[in-house]
């Protein structure tokens, strides 16, 4: 990421423009501040602060990456006498009221702002790049296609992603369903893959978001396909500037780790309620666990050292995913390939982005399809705990795989819906299977109006995986 500052960029949240046109369409009137952003440092500014506003709303304070993790069975609350009211997330009824939040709703407008923002330096990108440097278009591409990936996995259906007319002003879309904006997600990868102009890292991390959407619309053959190119080895990072606040806790404010550090608002689970992996209990390398320090009631709180040894950076595209999409591809068909394809990728262990000094050992079948479903989903939640993919997982074993909710999610009585700082209590899990949406009039008192006539918040009452 350029460490390169511009002032004078004013970007709507939520502005965008179609894969196939948006390299023609002009920034709206009052958007460029005279001819600051007309050449190549001020393309590549423009960038640079788009890519910044949406690794802040994947990994910056109050990110997306936590709210879905929160809601599955990987975090769980433990910041009470900080923030109490943000709890209802980690019992699964995220519409807040009654006292409590809906905290999700920040990282939604930061993710519609940062692709706004993305698609705004895209035509800047493309004019004034030079020939050696056009990678960075398809590098902002598949920076686009992950802003909507995480908007479709983690939250209800009913996003709108409006358009930057040629004349300037904006024209409004509608609301979207989810597979429609994995749709658009999937069109700006096919973009990012063929304006990758022979960088291997951009043509990766496109490959992973492409295969990754893929995945998520059931198209497992296409899927396994769009990454059979990527190594094992590869690695894309979130990163986040220092934090000069956060000394002695984190050099940076990659805000999972900060947040852990200094906060502690979330633990990691542990068989939370009946469904949940036992993340702590099973003693896997993958996710080993620094348990030297206590939670604010005396209780054990485990960080991930997989934060601790990298307080800067998050992944957002690996090729262990990579490994996992084609495996999970091959469970489709052949089960012999499937399981030689994840002991694979245990073995490879070394050279992946975890760099274990030794893998897990080997699998065995577990004879069944719906047994192989659940340990195809348990590696995946293993290898990638904490990088913002859980949550699109649960809600694919419901969508894909047939499984009910309540046998997927955590479910039964709140293990801390008794805390005395709750707004009120939380006897049982709700049954929310993604972050809501806020509602217009939520919207109206935060902002003051709400542009686009057509938003009304979740277009179901009823959210759905």
């Amino acid at each position: 990421m350029r460490a390169f500052a511009v002032t004078g960029i004013v970007v709507g949240a939520v502005l965008g423009c179609r894969p196939s046109d948006v390299l023609s369409v002009q920034p709206p009137s009052g958007v460029e501040a005279g001819s600051a952003l007309q050449s190549q440092t001020g393309a590549e500014g423009a960038f640079d602060v788009a890519e910044g506003q949406l690794f802040s709303a994947l990994d910056g304070s109050g990110n997306v990456v936590e709210w879905a993790s929160l809601l599955t069975d990987e975090f769980t609350f433990s910041g009470f006498s900080y923030n109490a009211p943000q709890a209802n997330v980690d019992a699964r009824t995220t519409a807040g009221g009654g006292g409590f939040q809906e905290p999700g709703d920040s990282p939604w407008g930061q993710l519609l702002q940062a692709r706004s923002a993305l698609l705004l330096a895209l035509p800047l990108l493309a004019r004034y790049e030079p020939t050696r440097a056009q990678s960075s278009v398809g590098e902002a591409y598949a920076l686009v296609g992950y802003a909507e990936l995480f908007l479709a996995e983690s939250y209800c259906a009913g996003t709108p992603l409006d358009a930057v007319a040629p004349a300037g002003g904006i024209q409004y879309g509608t609301p979207l369903t989810t597979d429609s904006l994995f749709g658009v997600a999937e069109a700006h990868f096919d973009s990012a893959v063929a304006d990758a102009y022979g960088n291997d890292s951009v043509m990766a991390l496109a490959s992973v978001g492409l295969g990754r959407v893929l995945l998520d619309r059931g198209q497992y053959a296409s899927a396994a396909t769009a990454v059979a190119n990527v190594s094992t080895g590869f690695v894309f990072n979130v990163v986040l500037q220092p934090n000069d606040d956060a000394a002695p806790y984190t050099p940076s404010l990659y805000s999972v780790a900060y947040e852990f550090f200094y906060y502690r608002l979330f633990n990691v689970a542990d068989r939370e309620g009946e469904n949940g992996l036992n993340f702590v209990s099973a003693q896997d390398p993958r996710l080993a666990l620094d348990s030297s320090a206590t939670t604010e009631d005396g209780g054990t709180w485990y960080l991930p050292t997989k934060f601790e040894s990298n307080l800067a950076y998050i992944p957002l595209a690996t090729g262990v995913e990579a490994g996992l999409i084609a495996a999970e591809a091959a469970l489709q068909t052949n089960p012999g390939t499937w399981l030689a394809d994840l002991n694979a990728l245990r073995a490879a262990a070394p050279s992946t982005y975890l760099a274990l000094v030794t893998g897990p050992p080997p699998l065995t079948d577990p004879g069944t399809d719906s047994g192989r479903v659940s340990l195809m989903f348990r590696e995946r939640a293993f290898w990638l705990f904490g990088t913002g993919t859980r949550l699109g997982d649960l809600r694919r074993l419901v969508r894909q795989y047939g499984r009910d909710q309540s046998t997927v999610f955590p479910t039964g009585p709140y293990a801390n819906g008794t805390n005395p700082l709750l707004p009120a209590p939380i006897p049982n899990y709700g049954a929310d299977v993604d972050l809501t949406l806020p509602t217009p009039a939520g919207l109206v008192a935060v902002e003051g109006t709400i542009t686009n006539p057509s938003y009304k918040g979740c277009l179901v009452s009823t959210k759905t995986a």
